[in-house]
């Protein structure tokens, strides 16, 4: 059975999952294909096929048959993630988000019959984010590549929002708005999650129709993959969104206003038990059938960040959102997120639960682990939110991966699954590898055992200085303590690069919601880029491997930036103007040197992340806003009100180069000039105009390469060098 249908209640889907399991029947030719595009050397020596589940659970087996490599799955995604297994841990291979390993030579047959299932039957991925942070303007070869990775990493459900933007249109034109008035209100594609969140409207508009029939025809050849591959695209739900003006185009609609969220101001929410709730429902859910097809999983999130029910008694609330999605789709899931508060427990007892699917990413200081009882018995998944802002920062909480997650899978009768639910993606492969793993895994497993097996996949062999490298890393970035640094809302992400930072003395983090100092040693880190360096010869050559390195020595140098920054603050303090220049030389010739390491690899190109935009504008001045939209996420984020007022600034930060040089070292540059100028003349120092600053690089028309330059290992050699490891 490859497509579950949408109409279905939750126990007639409970047993279809658990039929198809059993069944094992379905066409493996989308399953080959997947193969035959990531593995073009070897696919050929893969036998697929099917086989029945066991106790309702997905399971695949590996083994040889007519002198080729044998896997089975009992879904499509159970035997995709069967031939991982296989690649990790038989040929010792790896596909991975940022680079591949698997060489040319054939891979060996199995010598042993291997199986394995998965306790859980949703392995879900993509924070509403990533279609901001990572992969707003893709291009569908890009969207390919990503379906593929995740398919073969075991995903089975993936949030689709491209293409949302004519499912509004639509909607709000049936009930009379304007051509005009609609395409005004909403956001271009890398700011637009965040309307369908109800955060905001209106940023840089109007978005042309063109950009709308482009981005719904993507999304359909997306959601058309997906379902190929047994993958359940899950899309945004209507849970009363209306333009600010609503209520006075309708006198008698029951709109309450959201007031504001980081300095935007949010759509109204109409109340969904007014009559007019019903009929913009059912608006919207025609034209996203139409244009989509059904689902049997749709996200809102009612009170994201903030919010205010008003009047609206919100049990009732949210009975009639969950009414006018079971109107449409019968059976469908109400998916939504715990974190800052929410769901609130008024909107769970008012919705039949039974239906709802929860992502828990509110992972606080003190976790909490019955979740039984803190989601009135709804089914969850567990969340991985290690990364955000599609920042490029290396380092996640392991424990929380490989010990945490098992214990709520234990504990939690309601646990249905797993959610990779960073707020961007690209980075930190080894985080996604282990968390998708885990979805596979009922008992924790031995860290230094699996990351010495990563490392052999991921470079080709188990070589004594990668593996120390690994060790290093092991035992700071990637063991993240949540008790020892204080952090406004990011538990278990990494600190920032303070080069990112807007520029001060006394900066301590980049974006103003994450850790405030480092989460681990620094110079236990260090440690890790001169064994990277010793890595045998035979190894260097592989992508992942330049793709690592690169990766530790930004991160090194970006860890580098907060034992300088005090040495510049005393010798400011002391007006010892010498050594102030001799250390704030060190810090911009620093940020030269990463821009130069940066530029070595396409996977830290601020000019790839430009490039895919050109080809959905139309006109050179929809070029332009769309340039803007792309650029000012990555710095301003929004206007001056959401960049200074709301300290929605830099939370896209980005090691990239071309950002480093141009955006990064420039506002360095300019404040340690301002401070020098006050050291020489004993007047306090000029104020600089941050947010005009990068406004400007918003707006600016400088282009950068999408091809990466320059030898990764001289220039990684050289950061050695320059900090004496």
């Amino acid at each position: 059975m490859r497509n579950y249908p949408a109409l279905l209640g939750l126990a007639a889907i409970a047993w279809l999952v658990a039929s198809s399991c059993f069944a094992g029947t379905f066409d493996t030719a989308p399953e080959q294909a997947v193969l035959a595009r990531l593995l073009p050397r070897q696919a050929h020596q893969f036998e697929l096929g099917t086989l029945a589940g066991q106790h309702g659970r997905e399971r695949f087996r590996i083994s040889q048959a007519n002198g080729r490599i044998r896997v089975e799955g009992s879904t499509p995604s159970a035997l995709l993630f069967g031939v991982n297994w296989y690649l990790k841990y038989v040929a010792h291979v790896q596909i991975s988000p940022n680079g591949d390993r698997t060489g040319s030579a054939p891979f060996p047959l199995p010598t042993t019959v291997i199986e394995q299932e998965t306790p859980y039957a949703y392995r879900y991925a993509l924070n509403e984010n990533v279609d901001g942070y990572t992969s707003a303007y893709w291009d569908w070869p890009r969207w390919q590549r990503e379906i593929d990775v995740l398919a073969l990493s075991g995903i089975n459900a993936v949030l689709i929002e491209r293409g949302m933007d004519s499912v509004l249109y639509q909607t709000f034109r049936d009930v009379g708005y304007t051509d005009e008035e609609i395409r005004r209100w909403i956001t271009q594609p890398a700011h637009q999650n965040w309307q369908l969140m109800g955060n905001l409207c209106c940023f840089n508009g109007p978005i042309s129709t063109a950009l709308m029939r482009k981005r719904a025809h993507s999304a359909q050849q997306i959601i058309t993959r997906l379902r190929e591959l047994g993958i359940t695209p899950v899309l945004p739900g209507f849970y009363g969104i209306v333009p600010a003006d609503f209520q006075r185009r309708f006198p008698g609609a029951h709109v309450i206003p959201q007031g504001e969220w980081a300095g935007f101001t949010r759509p109204g929410w109409l109340d969904p038990r007014d009559p007019l709730f019903a009929k913009l429902a059912a608006s919207f859910y025609r034209h996203q059938r139409e244009l989509f097809g059904d689902s049997s999983i749709y996200d809102m999130e009612v009170f994201q960040e903030g919010g205010d029910a008003g009047d609206v008694p919100v049990p009732a609330a949210a009975r009639a959102v969950q009414n006018a999605l079971l109107a449409a789709h019968p059976g469908a899931r109400w998916m939504m997120l715990a974190w800052q508060g929410n769901p609130r427990q008024d909107l769970l007892s008012g919705a039949d639960r039974t239906h709802l699917l929860i992502i828990d990413i509110d992972h606080d200081r003190v976790p909490r682990d019955n979740r039984q009882k803190d989601f009135q018995d709804a089914p969850f998944l567990f969340g991985g939110i290690w990364e955000f802002g599609g920042r490029t920062t290396l380092g996640a909480n392991t424990r929380n991966i490989t010990e945490r997650l098992q214990r709520l899978g234990r504990n939690n009768d309601n646990m249905v699954g797993t959610a990779v639910f960073t707020e961007g993606m690209d980075t930190n492969p080894f985080a996604f590898d282990l968390f998708t793993e885990m979805a596979w895994r009922s008992k924790p497993v031995d860290l230094d055992a699996w990351t010495a097996s990563y490392v052999r996949r991921r470079y080709g062999a188990a070589d004594p200085h990668a593996l120390a490298a690994w060790n290093a890393l092991l035992h700071t970035a990637y063991d993240i303590r949540i008790d020892q640094v204080v952090f406004n809302s990011e538990r278990d992400a990494a600190q920032e690069s303070l080069f990112n930072a807007q520029p001060s003395l006394t900066a301590n983090r980049a974006s103003n919601w994450s850790p405030e100092a480092m989460r681990y040693s620094a110079e236990a880190f260090k440690r890790a880029l001169p064994q990277m360096l010793q890595a045998a010869p035979a190894l260097r050559s592989s992508e992942t491997y330049r793709y690592d390195l690169v990766d530790v020595a930004r991160q090194t140098l970006a860890n580098e930036s907060r034992l300088l920054l005090p040495q510049i603050k005393d010798a400011y303090n002391t007006k010892d103007r010498a050594r102030f220049d001799t250390l704030t030389q060190r810090w911009l010739q620093l940020m030269e040197l990463q821009d130069r390491l940066l530029a070595t690899n396409r996977w830290f190109l601020v000019g790839r992340w430009l490039a895919w935009v050109k080809p959905w504008a139309t006109t050179p001045e929809e070029y332009v806003r769309l340039d803007y939209d792309a650029r000012s996420l990555l710095t301003t984020w929004g206007d001056r009100k959401a960049s200074e007022d709301a300290s929605l600034h830099d939370y896209g930060n980005k090691d990239w180069a071309g950002l480093t040089r141009d955006y990064y070292r420039l506002r360095w540059q300019a404040y340690f000039s301002s401070l020098d100028v006050a050291l020489r003349t004993g007047a306090p120092p000029k104020p600089i105009d941050w947010f005009a600053l990068g406004d400007a690089w918003n707006r600016g028309t400088q282009r950068y390469s999408d091809q990466a330059v320059g030898d990764a290992y001289e220039v990684a050699t050289q950061i050695a060098r320059r900090l004496d490891l």
